[in-house]
């Protein structure tokens, strides 16, 4: 973990408000700690303690805005119909999920999705996971199997580099910054329903690296959902116990949890429905972890006078 990186990017959360200046001293107090460095020790603790502040949609970890994609209405979503562009892009997505195959394998011991098979007989939908690290990607790419997919990401993900190039060229869609931009990002939701895609938000919104609990979802996914009029599908990604060699190997094991898709009551009016699905959707997420790890969802309780306490309080509170 870099260092610099991480104090400039707790001051900058702090100068911002988005952290109290409390945490932002105890952050400087454990990397004193650990000899002026920043390590996965301190990184945990600085999970538990916006959990506890319940800031689930607080940044967790620095990232470069430079040369991000400007969607504020002058950003080209691409819908290509000359030839080549469709053949480089067949052959991108191609290339991104076989890729996708054998990294999610290797990296996350993810060989199979068995639960893709909910997804048997649904076109256009979107689908929405937890947000555990850079690449987990390649785990919502290898949940997909062989139907096409585009990833909803930040513009900052999307730069205007050679790498941002593959990022778009192979799923990437940019999420819009302005209100004018919004119409542009609405018109490519709508040309890839066209297509059957599934589109995929990290509802969360936030990246908490290595974080097991679900965190609240942003209303953009429900929004998108009923305009649309496609089903959403949760999913969740779930830390197993690795074997001996990937213990070895620092390796994590894993796997990919589905939900069944939740449909929307469109006789219900808009604010109603849209809530119905979040709090449906809430449920269905909610009962993945609870399944899978087989306790309740419980976020952790703030401090007392300066000492850890130890309860937990029900996700659902």
């Amino acid at each position: 973990m870099n260092t610099k990186k991480y104090l400039r990017f707790f001051a900058e959360l702090a100068e911002d408000g988005k952290i109290p200046l409390e945490l932002y001293d105890r952050m400087l107090a454990e990397i004193a700690k650990e000899g002026g460095r920043m390590n996965k020790r301190v990184y945990a603790v600085y999970l538990d303690e916006l959990e506890k502040l319940r800031a689930f949609d607080v940044d967790g970890s620095p990232f470069d805005t430079e040369k991000s994609a400007n969607t504020d209405g002058s950003y080209v979503y691409k819908r290509p119909k000359n030839p080549f562009w469709l053949l480089s892009r067949a052959v991108c997505g191609g290339l991104f999920k076989a890729v996708a195959w054998i990294a999610a394998g290797i990296g996350f011991g993810v060989w199979r999705a068995k639960d893709r098979k909910k997804l048997k007989g649904v076109g256009a939908c979107i689908t929405t996971s937890n947000h555990i690290g850079y690449l987990d990607c390649l785990l919502t790419r290898r949940a997909m199997g062989g139907k096409r997919q585009n990833i909803i990401v930040a513009p900052h993900n999307r730069k205007r580099t050679a790498g941002g190039a593959i990022i778009a060229a192979v799923s990437g869609v940019p999420l819009p910054k302005t209100i004018g931009g919004a119409r542009a990002f609405a018109d490519m939701l709508e040309y890839l329903k066209s297509k059957n895609t599934a589109i995929h938000f990290y509802a969360e919104q936030s990246m908490w690296i290595g974080y097991k609990k679900p965190r609240p979802y942003k209303d953009g996914a429900f929004y998108y959902a009923d305009m649309l009029d496609v089903p959403i599908v949760p999913m969740l990604y779930c830390y197993g116990k690795p074997n001996f060699i990937r213990r070895l190997l620092h390796l994590p094991k894993m796997k990919i949890a589905i939900a069944d898709p939740i449909y929307i009551d469109k006789a219900s009016g808009v604010r109603a429905r849209r809530n119905d699905v979040a709090k449906r959707c809430e449920t269905a997420v909610r009962e993945l972890y609870e399944s899978y790890y087989g306790i309740p969802l419980e976020y952790a309780l703030p401090d007392t006078d300066g000492e850890a306490d130890d309860a937990t309080v029900q996700a659902s509170a």
